[in-house]
This record gives C-alpha cells, sequence and structure tokens, in this order.
C-alpha cells in the first residue's frame, strides 16, 4: 500500500485529488471493494469445512480450534452465509433455553431425576439445569430431582 499512497501522493501534486482518487479507483479490484470484510481471510475449503461443521452441528469452540480461526470470525462468516442463504440463521440463545427447558420437563415427567443423565440428554451443563428446576418448580436434592 505504500507505494500506492507514494503515487497517490505525486498524482495528487501534479493533477489534483479528484485525479488522483480517479486513479486509485482504477488501481482497485473490483471483487475486493465487493467482498464482505470476514470474507477476506477465509479460503475456500475453510468455509466449505465451515458450512458442512455448521450443518453438522459441531460447537463453535470445536470449529475454532478444527479451522484456525476465531470465535468471532467464525460467528463473521456464520453471518454473511445465513445472509446469503448458504445455512440456516443460528437458534437465538432464549430460544435455545426455551428448548432446553421443555426437554427438561418432559425427561422428568418421564420419570428422570438424576441431575447429571438430564444435563446430557439436554445438551447442557448441571448448573443449566439447576436452574430450569428452579424457574418450573421442581426442587433438586443430591443430584436429583424431586416431584
Amino acid at each position: 500500500m505504500t507505494n500506492y499512497a507514494t503515487e497517490f501522493a505525486i498524482i495528487e501534486r501534479k493533477n489534483g485529488f479528484d485525479e488522483a482518487c480517479r486513479w486509485m479507483q482504477a488501481k482497485i479490484k473490483p471483487e475486493a471493494a465487493i467482498r464482505e470484510e470476514s470474507d477476506r481471510f477465509w479460503s475456500e475449503p475453510q468455509t466449505k469445512a465451515l458450512i458442512t461443521m455448521l450443518s453438522d452441528s459441531y460447537g463453535i469452540d470445536e470449529i475454532s480450534a478444527t479451522l484456525g480461526k476465531t470465535i468471532q470470525q467464525i460467528y463473521a462468516k456464520r453471518r454473511l452465509l445465513a445472509s446469503n442463504g448458504v445455512v440456516s440463521k443460528p437458534v437465538p440463545p432464549s430460544e435455545i433455553k426455551k428448548q432446553r427447558k421443555g426437554k427438561f420437563i418432559e425427561l422428568v415427567e418421564q420419570g428422570g431425576n438424576n441431575v447429571k443423565l438430564i444435563a446430557d440428554k439436554i445438551g447442557c451443563s448441571t448448573t443449566a439445569v439447576y436452574e430450569y428446576a428452579k424457574e418450573t418448580g421442581y426442587e433438586i436434592k443430591s443430584g436429583r430431582v424431586i416431584i
């Protein structure tokens, strides 16, 4: 970019700012202007791997470790892919909580009372199971849900 800056300054002195801006626009590649911010650091194989991992329900941490990308980069790329219709939009955390709470109630009504087993089946932590129990009026003692 230093070469462009130097040439820009030379053209600006000779022909004026407007001409220097036209020259710079001619130098910029059109596809670079179209590409999204979150897209520039992703290779095609990485994008395909991300799409596959998202569709296979991998966690963000696991995707990050596998692809060598930051969590923020993965979220940004996922938003871009979702806006283009390539992947489905992510489910909001509030909706996930509602679904898990519903599964919790269902498991307890079916006779499940072990907090660790319920947490594994729902896909959350035992702390979250304690919260769901409190919200729904159940009591937990010694790792067991009491009806």
